[in-house]
């Protein structure tokens, strides 16, 4: 993108500005200040990154001189684009428009439709965007809105006046950091940072760019939305504030979002301190809470006042979420419990990627897109690949929540860093520490056996985990069995179809995991029952409800299973208010720490559930 620099006086201030209309601009500051505006527009155009540091470097000279005459104003630029590095700085050039020059040309003025700009700025609104994707969303939006029809060709100027009025930000893509560097004599470095996805120096690759004209650095990390450069231009829409007028109400008054969805007590209790802590907010920016829920303690259900309460204040609701079948899972649910608000669902190749909806639901990914667009942001399950660990996700998690909003945290098992700060206090939090039937969660047992890899090599299976999948067959029950990494599924699936196939009941046995095309099917069956036995990776240890399941994790010493990884897949089993007593077995050659941790976080959330009179039945 290239940018004209220029420099506009109002009354006796000087101010260094950029436009991509200098038409809009021009127009602009002399119906608001008359002969009282004056400027001078410096040519040859220039990218977009190297503007932005050349306003920088003119934004930080001298403005106590009354020397402003074109002359100087030239020099100072070109001054500052020699210490920059830019090329033909000898070849630039002024021109100065006055007001009486403007007022006396026969076609001083072009017409913008304020309906046309309305709608534009609406259609921004929450929004980060690229230029290709702002035209695309004109595109989509000219279709709906006939304000913005015939706007493919005009969006520049109408986005230079929004910017000028502060109804959209105008920035680059990329952020330009300089640093001295003590270990070589406190030299200047420079380092860029993606304003999309907050990716740091460590992601920049250079090439060499058209508006540049030489190398310039773009971001790799979120190379699969769209190419940021240092010359890209960034459009962030506004916020808006629908939340602030809200008046606060009383807690009693708050019963009237929680009692129409049915919560048992321990969600009710839960949705009320989260509706509480989104109440009692303070504006000075985005909260967080976090939703600390076992595994099956319905946390789509608790979300539903928060939803409610937001949608009915006029505030915009966000649910992201990892992946996209869990996207396609609860829009049906959100839109039966919302019929009266509009939804959105946005994942990739989502038909509604340029629609506004009052709840939108959306895979983390797509969270890059928006900018402050948002009162309430659920984010869930937090531990999640690809939420977890990624930085570029995470930020774009705090941008797209309004300064006067809240973020809502759910998981069943937090990251370390997360559970760290909730039990030390400075993180908000309630825990949900029982499943909505009200019974314990199924405490794993530990059964010592050899490792998985020797007993496919001799091709026989220990006693114990016979002697358990064959009772819970004969049980009815369906059996998860979990192994450590995709090597290991189809030897196992072979092994287990050999050494059962003499049981008095006839069973299927398959195994699948992230390879495999047929997944979808395979779990399908095995809710179906039509497949009683599926060997699986971690890809199934969330996401998953399966009535009536236990569960068997082998070589659970595995490194690559968690405390986290078995919390989760031992949260297959339980599930169903018909068998909330579902088994699950650690098996291994030793024990370690993880399976430790998973089986105190068990039991501790247990003696919880009981202490706070949430438990009936079973024994913690």
């Amino acid at each position: 993108m290239k940018v004209q620099i220029y420099a506009v006086r109002k009354g006796h201030v000087w101010e260094w500005q950029f436009t991509i209309h200098a038409q809009t601009d021009i127009q602009y500051w002399f119906e608001h200040y008359a002969a009282d505006a004056g400027l001078v527009l410096f040519e040859p155009f220039v990218s977009l990154g190297q503007g932005i540091r050349l306003l920088e470097g003119l934004r930080k000279s001298d403005v106590t001189s009354q020397d402003h005459s074109e002359g100087r104003l030239l020099s100072m630029v070109k001054r500052e684009a020699a210490a920059l590095g830019m090329a033909n700085t000898d070849e630039m050039r002024s021109e100065v428009m006055d007001y009486t020059l403007w007022r006396d040309k026969p076609i001083r003025s072009f017409q913008l439709h304020s309906s046309t700009y309305i709608n534009l700025v609406e259609a921004c609104r929450g929004r980060s965007l690229l230029v290709d994707e702002l035209q695309q969303l004109i595109e989509a939006a000219s279709v709906e809105t006939v304000g913005l029809a015939g706007l493919e060709a005009s969006w520049p100027a109408y986005l230079q006046l929004a910017y000028l009025n502060g109804d959209v930000s105008l920035t680059s893509g990329l952020h330009m950091q300089v640093k001295r560097d003590w270990r070589r004599w406190f030299r200047k470095n420079s380092h860029y940072a993606c304003k999309r996805c907050g990716s740091g120096e460590e992601r920049m690759f250079w090439s060499a760019c058209l508006h540049c004209g030489q190398d310039c650095p773009y971001c790799e990390e979120c190379l699969t939305m769209g190419r940021v450069r240092s010359c890209s231009l960034l459009v962030l829409g506004g916020s808006g504030d629908a939340l602030s007028a809200a008046a606060a109400e009383a807690a009693d008054e708050l019963q009237a979002y929680i009692e129409p969805w049915g919560l048992s007590d321990a969600q009710t209790h839960a949705s009320l301190e989260g509706l509480r802590y989104i109440q009692g907010k303070q504006p000075s920016g985005p909260g967080k809470f976090l939703i600390w829920a076992v595994t099956g303690a319905g946390k789509t259900e608790m979300i539903f006042p928060f939803i409610h309460y937001t949608a009915a204040r006029g505030g915009r609701v966000l649910i992201a979420t990892p992946r996209k079948d869990v996207v396609l899972e609860l829009q049906p649910r959100i839109q039966r419990a919302f019929a009266t608000y509009s939804v959105v669902t946005l994942y990739g190749g989502s038909e509604q990627r340029w629609e506004q909806g009052q709840i939108t639901i959306a895979t983390t990914h797509q969270l890059l897109r928006f900018h402050q667009a948002f009162d309430l942001v659920i984010i869930d399950e937090i531990d999640a690949f690809p939420y977890h660990n990624n930085p570029m996700l995470s930020y774009a998690a705090e941008k797209v929540c309004k300064s006067s909003g809240t973020n809502i945290l759910l998981s069943a098992t937090p990251p370390t860093r997360v559970r760290h700060a909730a039990e030390r206090g400075r993180l908000p939090h309630v825990r949900v520490p029982v499943r909505f039937h009200k019974h314990p969660l199924p405490v794993p047992q530990l059964i010592s056996t050899p490792t998985l890899r020797k007993s496919i090599a001799f091709q026989s299976i220990p006693q114990s985990i016979q002697s358990g999948l064959k009772v819970s067959i004969e049980r009815g029950a369906q059996v998860f069995v979990f192994v450590p990494n995709i090597q290991l599924v189809e030897p196992m699936v072979e092994l287990l179809r050999e050494k059962l196939k003499g049981d008095k009941f006839v069973f299927r046995v398959e195994g699948t995991s992230s390879k495999d095309l047929s997944r979808t099917e395979k779990v399908q069956l095995f809710r179906n029952r039509e497949i009683r036995v599926l060997v699986t990776t971690t890809i199934l240890e969330r996401g998953v409800t399966v009535p009536q399941s236990d569960v068997f994790i082998l070589d659970a010493d595995s490194k690559l299973f968690d405390e986290a990884a078995l919390v989760q897949m031992a949260g297959r089993a339980g599930r169903s208010k018909d068998d909330p007593h579902g088994k699950v077995y650690l098996a291994a050659a030793e024990i370690t720490k993880s399976q430790k941790e998973a089986v105190r976080q068990i039991r501790t959330m247990n003696r919880i559930a009981r202490k706070q009179g949430f438990l009936q039945g079973g024994q913690v």
